[in-house]
């Protein structure tokens, strides 16, 4: 079988592109894979991204003040992208569209007769739901909304990664999709945690791609609670400032204010040795997002046994139990949070079982079998492979 994956940006690090990665290497033992992408930066991105065949399109560059200009520039790169999408279409047997931004080429796909599995991990912006849900409307996000529906009547198959993200596809384009949870890497660099570190001090890390939906703000507030309780913290945050970088400069500028620079370390994106060097030198993991679909770093976290402090909006709870493998909280309630920290902290035994049970569970929830097995089979349904 002959497939090609198509993904919006590979400059980044995040859970989109894991997910990428982990099933094109699954795919590629026995199959042909293409990825295709605007954007390819492997200095950036994850290494192993190297050994794929990677095509990207030759795009203008639409930076400028002028808004005609800009919409001139952004029509001649869609015709750019359409050419170079059907001539790589022209032997290939099943699209797989990892992003909704690039949801769009859908259109190509189905003019040129192929198969297309689109994987939605968050519901676009223009629905108002996740990390939009409460914002205003306009005329923009309907027009938006009505050609994404247009777009996805054509696919041949919808997945995500989190029944919530089910039935939200349920409710705002009456569609049924396939929920394939994520897997978990194993990295054997990672030490197991069976205690804290120190006594007498806090380490905490936080990960993730700073988007306001991360809910920093929060964890600085945390942060700040225990300061004043004269407790000794530090906390690490890991994740790439450069997509919503006023939001990483708000986060920036509140850390600032509440004069928390030694007690708080923005790291950006780091490399894998920095990736292993701040899983185990924390003491808990906090991932206390809102709206999150997943939360992979949630399970990398749990691989080695660090225990997680975990949002109720999170997606990855579905598979998590509270105080038993996890710690689940309101992510806007910085008295609660502050409270399983310090609980955590002051029992040994109530750490090793959190760290244990984790470490244990996380075993079982490997790529192939909660999503690449799974991906593979619904492409040979669709193809009418056996």
């Amino acid at each position: 079988m002959k497939i090609l994956m198509v993904v919006n940006e590979l400059n980044i690090r995040g859970g989109t592109h894991k997910q990428l990665l982990r099933l094109c290497e699954y795919l590629s033992k026995n199959h042909d894979i293409t990825i295709y992408t605007t954007i390819y930066e492997k200095e950036k991105t994850y290494p192993e991204f190297e050994k794929f065949n990677i095509v990207t399109p030759k795009l203008k560059n639409i930076k400028t003040d002028n808004k005609i200009k800009k919409i001139i520039y952004k029509i001649e790169n869609a015709k750019i992208e359409d050419k170079v999408l059907a001539n790589l279409l022209k032997d290939i047997d099943i699209v797989n569209i990892h992003d909704s931004n690039v949801a769009r080429l859908i259109d190509v796909s189905k003019k040129n007769s192929k198969k297309v599995v689109l994987q939605i991990n968050d519901m676009p912006y223009c629905f108002l739901e996740g990390n939009a849900k409460g914002q205003k409307d306009n005329w923009k996000n309907k027009l938006r909304r009505a050609n994404f529906k247009r777009l996805v009547k054509k696919v041949d198959a919808i997945t995500v990664n989190v029944s919530k993200n089910k039935d939200v596809i349920k409710k705002c384009l009456n569609l049924d999709a396939k929920v394939f949870y994520c897997g978990v890497d194993t990295n054997k660099n990672l030490e197991k945690h069976n205690a804290m570190h120190n006594e007498n001090k806090l380490n905490l890390f936080s990960s993730g791609v700073f988007f306001p939906y991360r809910n920093y703000e929060t964890l600085v507030e945390v942060v700040e609670k225990i300061v004043q309780n004269n407790i000794d913290v530090h906390l690490d945050i890991m994740g790439s400032t450069e997509l919503s970088p006023d939001y990483a400069n708000k986060i920036k500028k509140m850390i600032s204010d509440k004069k928390l620079e030694k007690y708080i370390t923005i790291w950006g994106q780091v490399d894998e040795k920095k990736y292993v060097e701040l899983h185990n030198n924390a003491d808990m993991f906090l991932f206390i997002n809102i709206n999150q679909s997943w939360g992979l770093a949630v399970f990398e976290a749990m691989s080695c046994g660090l225990p997680v402090i975990v949002s109720e909006s999170v997606g990855a709870i579905e598979l998590l139990k509270n105080n038993e493998n996890a710690i689940i909280v309101d992510p806007e309630n910085v008295d609660e949070i502050y409270n399983e920290i310090i609980n955590l902290k002051n029992s040994k035994e109530y750490y090793k079982t959190i760290s244990d049970n984790e470490y244990e569970i996380v075993k079982t929830f490997t790529w192939d079998n909660l999503y690449n097995s799974k991906m593979l089979e619904l492409f040979k349904e669709i193809v009418g492979e056996k």
